[in-house]
């Protein structure tokens, strides 16, 4: 039997056109390792008997590149043409693009016809949590996609890489599904490896590292030489949160690495490939909390940083967890909190959280000194304004070290576009816009207009109005926050306002002048900035009065100019 060579295709999270528009300030998020792809090139290479080689294209890596470049060429161009430049060297049987989110669906179709007009031949396929969710119409309106893989794709891989017949094997096998397979009823189901020791250490190599190294939420460290990587220690999550499509890829059972195994491959990520900071991005760390601890415990030994970047479990973390934290070289966490509402915790988002939990939780982490990160999610149908107000008094009261707000995005596989589509609560179709910045439902008590600008000014209040680190003297911990958003906004007026303070209370009177400057220069030039800090009572001209008279030389003319 031939041996076969498989090309993986990552397209953008990201719509292209939103970051490369030069009328635009926007920052592209930093990038994940693709983890799933590294474990099936691993679990494939020792596996599969008919393999011969895997090879990857992360297409995030290319907008990165034009958006560096400021580019505004066809980006579609560009794409194309890595994909058929790929094709030509590498010559593979299959290519399998792999797309987690809904903002992934507009270059699906696009890079298979691309694979097809190259060679017919190429068998493409698709698979992560995009199409595992909505492969009915990912089939049907991508034409030159020939199967999807439902859910996890190592033992679906093999079983197609090894197949005498791979037509065949994609119409008879369980997680392979077809057009042939949609048209007779198919329900795809998971194949999933029960014990993840299964997956031999992965292939860092195959990836340049240096693409993936600005994930970090601890600001106090981006400027610092890092190597991050992440793991994924195991798969799964019970939970069946209204807007999470986690059990279409890896179902609600809970499977593991053992801890023994954690360790051997972080002290090979460490000692092989210099890692400095590991990223834990499973979905529910916490599931087994005696397991949890002893692999912190393990951890703790091995000399390096740890951040925990997705979400962790609020009623986990006690102070034996935060110190345990703190021992392992625990950073920074994310908190799962997701709303101030006990309502919209309970009844809405199905979520086991109660508010009073909060507190103790961000306590204990500031008390071992592990800065506190919170993910809020507003828009959820149900949802009324008393309730993100009660949102944002539990942001202001609960003193978390940075709030990152989203928009509820329908993800295709949640409960949340169940709901949405079957109350026609979608504004904006466009796959493009189902990004957490903007708001795509419209439901009682949502108007996605409004929705964005109060997230957004929620985030101007939490974060930098009422910025608790500040309120209790802690410029230390506040300044690599405000540094981090200048120097990703330079026009960012709150950003420079409070910055400057930082600076002043540090007794930094040149970097406080400086900033003090550049915000009084953003304000006195741009309307928005200024009727947020009307609309706020932020009174930034009195506020850095105290800064001294270097200011006003240096401010006075911006004022008369402005």
């Amino acid at each position: 039997m031939p041996m076969k060579k498989l090309l993986f295709v990552i397209p953008p999270y990201f719509n292209a056109a939103d970051y490369l528009d030069r009328s635009r300030a926007a920052v592209l998020p930093a990038f994940t390792i693709p983890y799933g792809i590294l474990s099936m090139e691993a679990y494939l290479t020792k596996h599969a008997e008919n393999l011969a080689e895997i090879r990857l294209v992360d297409l995030n890596v290319t907008l990165k590149r034009l958006l560096d470049e400021r580019s505004v060429a066809s980006y579609e161009a560009v794409f194309r043409a890595e994909i058929q430049a790929a094709l030509a060297a590498f010559a593979p049987d299959f290519v399998g693009i792999s797309a987690l989110f809904n903002s992934s669906f507009g270059y699906v179709q696009a890079l298979a016809k691309a694979v097809k007009d190259h060679d017919p031949a190429i068998v493409t396929l698709a698979g992560g949590g995009l199409p595992s969710a909505a492969y009915q119409m990912m089939l049907e309106r991508c034409p030159d996609l020939d199967a999807i893989c439902k859910g996890e794709g190592e033992l679906p891989l093999k079983d197609l890489i090894d197949a005498e017949d791979p037509s065949a094997l994609l119409v008879s096998h369980r997680s392979w599904i077809t057009r042939e397979g949609v048209a007779a009823g198919k329900m795809p189901g998971h194949s999933f490896i029960a014990d993840l020791d299964d997956i031999p250490p992965m292939n860092y190599a195959m990836l340049n590292l240096d693409n993936y190294n600005n994930r970090g939420i601890d600001k106090r460290y981006t400027d610092q030489p890092k190597r991050e990587m992440a793991i994924h220690t195991s798969r799964g999550c019970p939970f069946l949160c209204v807007f999470c499509s986690n059990p279409s890829l890896h179902g609600r059972d809970v499977r593991f690495m053992s801890v023994e195994r954690v360790v051997a491959d972080v002290t090979r990520m460490r000692d092989d490939y210099g890692m400095t900071v590991l990223m834990i991005e499973d979905d529910h760390f916490f599931h087994d909390k005696e397991r949890a601890k002893r692999l912190l415990a393990a951890v703790a030994e091995l000399g390096i940083r740890c951040e925990f970047p997705n979400g962790v479990a609020v009623y986990a973390i006690d102070d034996e967890v935060a110190a345990l934290f703190s021992r392992a070289g625990v950073s920074a966490v994310a908190l799962a909190v997701e709303s101030g509402s006990d309502h919209v915790l309970n009844h809405i988002i199905k979520k086991p959280l109660k508010k009073k939990l909060i507190r103790p939780a961000v306590e204990a982490l500031r008390k071992h000194d592990v800065r506190s990160h919170v993910f809020i999610v507003l828009g959820l149908p149900g949802e009324e304004d008393e309730h993100r107000e009660e949102t944002v008094a539990m942001l202001i009261e609960n003193g978390f070290d940075w709030v990152h707000v989203y928009l509820a995005i329908p993800i295709y596989g949640s409960r949340l576009y169940d709901i949405c589509v079957d109350n026609g609560y979608i504004e904006r179709p466009n796959n493009d816009d189902f990004v957490v910045t903007k708001a795509v439902i419209r439901a009682p008590g949502v108007d996605p207009e409004k929705l964005e600008a109060f997230a957004y000014e929620t985030q101007l209040r939490v974060n930098f109005i009422e910025n608790h680190t500040m309120k209790i003297g802690r410029y230390d911990v506040a300044i690599h926050y405000m540094r981090n958003v200048v120097a990703k906004y330079p026009d960012h007026a709150f950003g420079h306002l409070y910055l400057a303070l930082c600076h002043q209370a540090r007794g930094e009177a040149h970097e406080a002048v400086r900033h003090a400057a550049s915000a009084l220069e953003v304000f006195a030039t741009n309307d928005w900035w200024r009727s947020m800090a009307e609309r706020h009572g932020v009174g930034y001209e009195a506020m850095l009065a105290p800064i001294g008279g270097a200011l006003a030389t240096m401010a006075e003319p911006i004022r008369l100019a402005g």
